[in-house]
C-alpha cells in the first residue's frame, strides 16, 4: 500500500447572515457579509505561502465562495463533496435559534447536550451518528485521492467540531462537552500519515483582527 504524507487544512466558512440573525443554517444558505469576506481574505494570507495539492468544500455556495477568496481566485478549481455538508435540520433550517427553544425545548437541549440520544425526529433531519459517518466517509475519499502534499477543506461548523474532534481521537457521545466549537474562518490542521490522523491545530483565530472577529 502507498505511503501517504498529507497536510490538510480545515476552515471553517466566512460568517453569513444566518449566522448573524441567529437562524439554523445546516443544508440551507445565506450570503456571506463582510465579516465573512474579510475572515475569508485574512485565511488566504495566513496560508498565502501553502501551494494546495487539491482544495475541497461542500456544495454550499458559502464554502464555494469562502474557498475562492482564500484562494484569491474566483475560477479556482473546487471539488465539491456531498459528505461535507453541514448537519442536517430538516424544518428547523432557516428558522431562529430562540423561536426552537420556544417550541422544542427538550429536543433542542437533547441537540445541545446529548449526542448519543438525539434521534432528529422533531425535524427529520440528521443524527450525529449519521453526521459522523457522512463526514468520515468524505475523508477517506480525500485521503485516498491524494498521497502527499497539502489539501484545503472548506466546510460548516458543526460538521468541523465533529470531524475535529473525531481526528483527536474523540467519541461522538463527547464532542459537544469536549471538543473545540470551530468558529467561523478558523483554521485547523492535520496531518495524514501510516494511515493515521495527528491533529495539529484545531480552531486556530490568531489570523483575524479584532475587526474581523
Amino acid at each position: 500500500m502507498t505511503s501517504s504524507n498529507l497536510t490538510i487544512y480545515f476552515v471553517r466558512h466566512g460568517k453569513t447572515e444566518w449566522n448573524l440573525t441567529g437562524q439554523m443554517q445546516g443544508w440551507g444558505d445565506s450570503p456571506l457579509v463582510e465579516e465573512g469576506i474579510r475572515g475569508a481574505e485574512a485565511v488566504g494570507t495566513a496560508l498565502s505561502d501553502v501551494a494546495f495539492e487539491a482544495v475541497y468544500t461542500s456544495p454550499s455556495k458559502r464554502t464555494q465562495d469562502t474557498a475562492r477568496l482564500i484562494l484569491g481566485n474566483e475560477e479556482a478549481e473546487l471539488h465539491l463533496l456531498e459528505e461535507l455538508r453541514e448537519m442536517h435540520f430538516g424544518s428547523w433550517e432557516g428558522v431562529r435559534v430562540a423561536e426552537l427553544d420556544v417550541q422544542f425545548p427538550e429536543e433542542r437541549h437533547e441537540f445541545m447536550t446529548s449526542p448519543a440520544t438525539y434521534d432528529a425526529s422533531a425535524n427529520g433531519g440528521e443524527t450525529y451518528y449519521q453526521l459522523e459517518k457522512r463526514v468520515l466517509a468524505g475523508m477517506e475519499k480525500i485521503v485516498q485521492a491524494h498521497t502527499e502534499g497539502n489539501i484545503l477543506v472548506v466546510s460548516h461548523g458543526m460538521t468541523l467540531t465533529l470531524l475535529m474532534h473525531l481526528l483527536n481521537g474523540g467519541t461522538v457521545e463527547a464532542h459537544r462537552e469536549k471538543g473545540a466549537r470551530i468558529l467561523n474562518t478558523s483554521i485547523s490542521v492535520a496531518r495524514y500519515e501510516e494511515e493515521t490522523f495527528q491533529v495539529i491545530k484545531i480552531n486556530e483565530t490568531g489570523h483575524l483582527t479584532q475587526s474581523v472577529q
